[in-house]
């Protein structure tokens, strides 16, 4: 597929692709998801990247919907029809962020809407200091999509994922790293070195043993049948013992050496 909403470029072990619509602030169309779908699938295909960087040229990560596109749809009768089909890409990318490689989103400037939600499903957050994530669906007569009503939740509460939705008001930074959005708050320079480095020291570990980790905790993390999250984490264990990447962890350490996974 040939790029025209985004840039892809390859740093050691971390993939890392950028929205390229700073004219419009990155905002999101189901043509850019496409290619960021595709990009991703590239580099999950690559056995020398660890982890993939999502990152945005301009002024900011992505400020929400295009709603030029928008009001053309409700004029023309299509926003519900696209409505549906926004709803079964909000499902694939979903279910495609927790079966990839780590994931990590490096914001600045403004994330809105959309541009907020599909990084739910991400491994990692890291905020800029001129970050703003706003889940804004009220403002505009909307509501959140993308699992967001169940991931925002699980990651900052109930009560403050009501607040925002609510309020629709936006989040800095350090109100982001206290309640548990984001991991990490860099400078605006800084940001992508910082996004990498995650992805260097996350390059240490194997792939498939990562994957198997990101699996468990989807599949347990509301699980209340704690036999049934033993019953899981043992045959996940079984599996690992018979991987090559746990003999080499063990030949590894026994040698005194680092471990190669790649």
């Amino acid at each position: 597929m040939t790029y025209e909403l985004i840039e892809v470029e390859q740093r050691g072990p971390v993939g890392i692709i950028r929205k390229n619509r700073p004219e419009k602030l990155n905002a999101w169309s189901r043509a850019m998801a496409a290619e960021e779908q595709d990009a991703v699938t590239n580099f999950n295909n690559d056995p020398e990247v660890a982890a993939i960087v999502f990152a945005g040229n301009g002024r900011a990560y992505c400020a929400g919907l295009d709603l030029q596109q928008q009001q053309t749809d409700v004029e023309s009768g299509d926003a519900s029809r696209r409505a549906g089909a926004a709803d079964e890409h909000d499902e694939t990318w979903t279910e495609f962020c927790t079966s990839s490689k780590p994931l990590i989103a490096a914001v600045h400037g403004y994330a809105v809407g959309v541009g907020v939600t599909t990084i739910l499903p991400f491994d990692f957050r890291i905020a800029g200091e001129s970050a703003q994530f706003g889940f804004r669906f009220v403002k505009m007569g909307l509501l959140p999509e993308a699992a967001s009503t169940t991931l925002l939740p699980r990651l900052v509460g109930a009560g403050r994922a009501l607040d925002w939705c609510l309020t629709g008001r936006f989040v800095r930074p350090q109100e982001a790293l206290e309640s548990g959005l984001v991991r990490d708050v860099a400078p605006d320079d800084e940001l992508i070195d910082r996004a990498v480095a995650l992805g260097e020291e996350l390059a240490q570990n194997p792939d498939s043993t990562m994957r198997r980790v990101k699996s468990l905790f989807l599949q347990n993390q509301l699980e209340t049948n704690i036999g049934l999250v033993q019953q899981r984490e043992g045959e996940a264990l079984e599996w690992a013992m018979q991987t090559p990447e746990h003999a080499e962890a063990i030949a590894a350490f026994l040698e005194k050496r680092p471990a190669k996974f790649r």
